[in-house]
């Protein structure tokens, strides 16, 4: 018996099986149309849509560099903009020693002595190596290093040296000591202190500055009293009321530097001076001038510390890497300099002599020329990070067109497809609704 549920004879069944392919090709074309695409999924072509994906994760991996990039930029012309107002102020500053420089040829202002201290001051010099001898035998190493000293007024000691310099002074109840100090590697020991003779054991007349190593000397205060914080080498003053430790007569001041194994630490001292009593003003003329200039030095300080963009400050010491590619490994460094008047070697200690204002306009010609070498840099850094971000756009822009190759649509050609299927399915709705032929038709 026949089945009589397939009402549907062979050819009957074969235009309805094209008529629903023909469906669904007319579907995918309206789809491609609707969204500009010929590939939207991996069943659409596995090839070109995970190529695809490749290429826009790393167009987009750019896109967030080029951000970071576009950030550095503005921090480098910050930077410029800050270099360029603190080249202004060190014009007004050098016209101002100038004029005072000429005031000073002139007898306009009275000078003093020229090395800027006060009535009640005195500064320790030294006139060279020789000024040193040992200080403790069974402690002080020679072939460690041999002190060096820069000026009259600086000592740096490294290795393992105990040395003292002849010097008289009576320590009264008043006495105060200051002096500039740094180090640029930590010893185990470094202290300064005053003795009557070679003995280290018969007295604690000295102070800890700054080591590894606090115990196993006698000291006069406690030994983080006075100690040293600075960092890198940086300069650090310190005073120490000598007088309220300790008094009498000394014939010398001592230094200390112990440290017995390689790499040696070091110490470095400059402008010890001892005062009596309270600080005052220094006999001269120049000191009238000092505020002014130091105003001019203060906001020359203030620019560089403002000259900073989302937390990266290139005038304050804070480096800046510029990173091109996603994986880091293509990058630029920009080094960052210390821009303050400190920094640049410019100091605001005294103007009490023609020498002291002379000194400072060379100082001052120096810091010119250091900045403007830094602009250079920058300007140099600013170049190649452009360059760079213009060929990251275009390889974003090219990744991108990449991906679009791989699955937009033709527009043109999707729309011409989408009119023929609608063209053959007409037909094949046509062709459908024919009666087929019968073997009544043929005997007729």
């Amino acid at each position: 018996m026949a089945d009589v549920g397939n009402i549907l004879d062979a050819v009957q069944r074969a235009r309805l099986i094209a008529i629903q392919k023909t469906a669904r090709a007319l579907d995918v074309a309206s789809a491609r149309l609707s969204t500009g695409q010929k590939v939207t999924s991996v069943l659409d072509n596995p090839q070109n849509f995970f190529a695809a994906r490749t290429l826009r994760n790393r167009a987009s991996d750019l896109t967030r560099l080029l951000d970071n990039v576009g950030q550095n930029i503005q921090a480098i012309k910050v930077a410029d903009q800050a270099i360029r107002a603190q080249i202004h102020l060190l014009d007004q500053a050098e016209a101002y020693l100038t004029d005072l420089e000429s005031k000073y040829i002139a007898g306009e202002i009275e000078s003093s002595t020229g090395n800027g201290l006060a009535p009640n001051e005195t500064l320790i010099t030294f006139a060279g190596p020789g000024d040193f001898i040992q200080y403790i035998a069974g402690q002080d190493m020679a072939a460690t290093g041999a002190p060096v000293v820069t000026g009259d007024n600086q000592v740096t000691i490294s290795g393992n040296r105990w040395l003292r310099k002849a010097f008289n002074y009576n320590i009264t109840a008043d006495t105060v000591m200051t002096f500039e100090y740094s180090s640029t590697l930590i010893p185990e020991v470094s202290t300064i202190g005053f003795d009557n003779d070679a003995n280290f054991g018969n007295d604690n007349r000295r102070f800890w500055i700054y080591g590894t190593q606090i115990a196993g000397i006698t000291y006069a205060a406690a030994t983080t009293t006075y100690d040293y914080t600075g960092t890198g080498g940086e300069w650090q003053t310190i005073e120490i009321p000598v007088g309220q430790h300790f008094t009498g007569s000394f014939n010398y001041i001592n230094f200390v530097n112990d440290d017995d194994v390689a790499p040696y630490g070091n110490a470095s001292f400059r402008n010890i001076i001892l005062r009596e009593g309270p600080k005052q003003e220094v006999a001269s003329d120049g000191a009238a001038y000092l505020e002014d200039y130091r105003d001019i030095l203060n906001q020359f300080d203030m620019i560089a510390e403002d000259a900073s963009y989302r937390s990266v400050n290139l005038l304050k010491g804070r480096d800046m890497t510029t990173y091109f590619n996603e994986d880091r490994s293509s990058s630029l460094f920009t080094e960052a300099m210390e821009s303050t008047y400190a920094g640049l070697g410019i100091d605001a200690d005294n103007l009490n002599s023609l020498a002291t204002v002379q000194e400072k306009l060379q100082q001052i010609q120096e810091a010119h020329d250091k900045l403007r070498e830094y602009l250079t840099t920058l300007a140099g850094d600013l170049n190649i990070i452009q360059a760079r971000q213009d060929f990251m756009k275009g390889q974003i822009e090219v990744n991108n067109e990449g991906a679009d190759f791989l699955t937009l649509a033709d527009m043109n050609e999707e729309g011409a497809n989408l009119l023929a299927l609608q063209t053959r399915q007409q037909l094949q709705m046509s062709i459908l609704s024919l009666r087929p032929p019968s073997i009544f038709d043929v005997l007729t």
